[in-house]
């Protein structure tokens, strides 16, 4: 069981607190009011679609991948806005990748037992240059969940000859407003990337 406070008031005290089931795959939510006393609970079985789509909702990064057991990227523990790594934003019915030099969109269909379907086009690099490379994607994934703030995706290389671990993280990043002349970023250039206390 794997328990989680993922908001608070200003006070410091807990407003949402989370408690993940792995052996029933459910996901508890509890509701607190400024006093401390909890009122609501919701219980979301992420085996079924509906509630494992809210609980994908937001946006991800990939926060480690290991592959034959050798640590092939890790984040580091703040975000510089400057230079974002991929991002993974999962929308109701997308999913929208962008990064540096790599950029995707696909239809996404959420299923039971914590997988999607994914339809949709990747690219890399700019046209024109050696290193672009394109390509149309028809796929299903799984994840298994860590906690509300991370989770394994299941053959993200899609190469069975290696035994990998790629983790991914929730996060919230500013929302960037953009005007005819100008660029702000509401919030600060730095993310952290801890948990709520």
């Amino acid at each position: 069981m794997v328990e989680d406070v993922i908001e608070t008031f200003e006070s410091g005290n807990k407003k949402v607190y989370v408690r993940y089931h792995p052996d029933a795959n459910v996901l508890e939510k509890h509701f607190y009011n400024a006093a401390g006393e909890m009122i609501h609970l919701e219980r979301d079985s992420l085996s079924y679609k509906d509630d494992f789509k809210q609980f994908m909702l937001g946006t991800w990064i990939m926060e480690k991948m290991t592959v034959d057991d050798e640590i092939m990227f890790e984040k580091d523990s703040i975000i510089n806005l400057d230079s974002l790594p991929n991002v993974y934003t999962f929308l109701s019915k997308k999913l929208l990748v962008s990064g540096p030099q790599y950029s995707a969109e696909y239809i996404v269909m959420y299923l039971d037992s914590t997988g999607i379907e994914l339809n949709g086009i990747w690219t890399y690099g700019t046209e024109g240059e050696d290193t672009y490379r394109t390509e149309r994607i028809f796929d299903r994934d799984y994840f298994q969940i860590i906690s509300y703030y991370s989770i394994v995706w299941s053959e993200f290389l899609e190469d069975t000859e290696k035994e990998e671990e790629v983790i991914f993280r929730r996060v919230e990043i500013p929302v960037i407003e953009t005007h005819t002349d100008t660029i702000t970023i509401q919030d600060t250039t730095l993310v952290k990337l801890e948990e709520p206390r």
